[in-house]
């Protein structure tokens, strides 16, 4: 009954209900446009970052040695995402030999987890075998090689004067993509990493030799291969490595830059979204007013018929609720409209990439906050004008 009797008395006044839905949509569709506008450029920043792993990572600028428990800490702390220990890259030279040449390369070692493996559209999950290994891409195209093929590596070293060669055959499970690495590698377990770099100092290592000199004394490496576990962690850890005196590298100042942005746009988008909030409210609030001046007569009748204080609330309310919905609904079509001019005029400019994004969670934010607004004011209005009077008073003016 209430339900019918407001959409009655809107579609009455339509001329002053039509005003206060196109108040509302003016006031919300530049906010999703520029809320939109804020969110794409943001979202797509962050989006170019992540699927870079070089962001995520942090390297070292000189050899350490760094021992088992160093590696044990670090894999323990919470914002380390992935970490494999490096060898000397002078140990970590090799050959490789294909059909019509031969490449030297470095090896480096790789495990469940890698995100350059998982960049690479690979299983990040699977463990490589001792004598399986990845190749990057630019090489294996320059030499015929294909997933599955089998390549020879050898491992020199001179040993009083003698030099000696250790021929390993490497099955290639995979291509790693060259965005990843600027130089050819092979990627390798750690476990035969350690035997290339063993055998480099002299020791007889099981993988690439007869196994009658195995080193057991406790392992040191120079070098790692770290990378956070999000855009978050990066800065915090890079803090942790320099507070343990490591001359680290990263990309904290790209993602410095992008939270300075980041605080930029949220604070721009506060102020111009307060100012718009604040002005809208007090034209839809005006507008309420208004019309319910207009239809002051109507309510107190009703109040005088039997209608209750909380009816009368309950139809305004009614009321509001609609021009709310219909409100938000013209904005929604103004904001696509324009998101789609946005998006086309950038198209060329910066092709793949979207400026103006909301999600569905946005769209449900803003028709919530607009419900919220309008109710209120409702409230407010309905206080103000209506149930302040006398129902006497009235029926004389009549």
């Amino acid at each position: 009954m209430l339900f019918k009797l407001a959409f009655k008395e809107l579609a009455f006044d339509r001329m002053m209900s039509a005003c206060q839905v196109a108040a509302i949509a003016c006031i919300l569709a530049p906010l999703l446009l520029l809320f939109s506008l804020r969110n794409g450029i943001l979202q797509e920043m962050e989006s170019k970052l992540l699927n870079d792993p070089h962001v995520l990572s942090l390297t070292l600028d000189t050899s350490y040695r760094l021992d088992k428990d160093f590696f044990e800490r670090l894999e323990q702390r919470e914002d380390v995402g992935f970490v494999v220990p490096e060898i000397t890259a002078l140990n970590a030279i090799v050959d490789l030999k294909f059909p019509g040449g031969a490449n030297r390369v470095s090896v480096m070692a790789t495990k469940a987890g890698d995100p350059i493996v998982c960049g690479s559209n690979l299983d990040g999950n699977y463990k490589l075998a001792n004598n399986e290994g990845y190749l990057t891409n630019s090489l294996a195209m320059s030499r015929d090689v294909h997933v599955g093929d089998q390549v020879e590596m050898r491992v020199t070293r001179v040993i009083n004067g003698e030099r000696q060669v250790a021929v390993f055959l490497v099955t290639i499970k995979g291509l790693i993509a060259d965005r990843f690495v600027k130089d050819d590698y092979l990627l390798l377990p750690p476990e035969t990493i350690n035997a290339v770099d063993d055998y480099r100092n002299g020791y007889e290592p099981k993988i690439l030799s007869d196994g009658s000199n195995v080193k057991t004394a406790e392992r040191q490496y120079a070098k790692f291969r770290l990378y956070a576990k999000d855009l978050n962690s990066v800065i915090p850890l890079y803090n942790h490595l320099v507070e343990q005196h490591l001359d680290v590298s990263s990309k904290v100042r790209q993602i410095e830059d992008l939270q300075a942005i980041d605080r930029v746009l949220n604070f721009v988008f506060s102020v111009i979204a307060s100012v718009s909030v604040v002005g809208g409210a007090l034209a839809v609030g005006g507008l309420l007013l208004s019309s319910l001046k207009a239809r002051k007569r109507n309510l107190v009748l009703l109040r005088l018929m039997g209608q209750n204080q909380g009816g009368i609330y309950l139809q305004v309310l009614i009321e509001c609720f609609l021009i709310g919905t219909l409100g938000f609904l013209l904005a929604l079509a103004l904001y696509w409209g324009g998101s789609y001019f946005v998006n086309d005029y950038f198209k060329i400019m910066m092709p793949g990439m979207a400026i103006s994004v909301l999600t569905y969670e946005h769209f449900l934010i803003f028709y919530l906050c607009t419900l919220v607004l309008t109710e209120i004011t409702a409230i407010f209005a309905t206080q103000r004008v209506c149930l302040r009077v006398h129902i006497a008073d009235i029926l004389r003016e009549a």
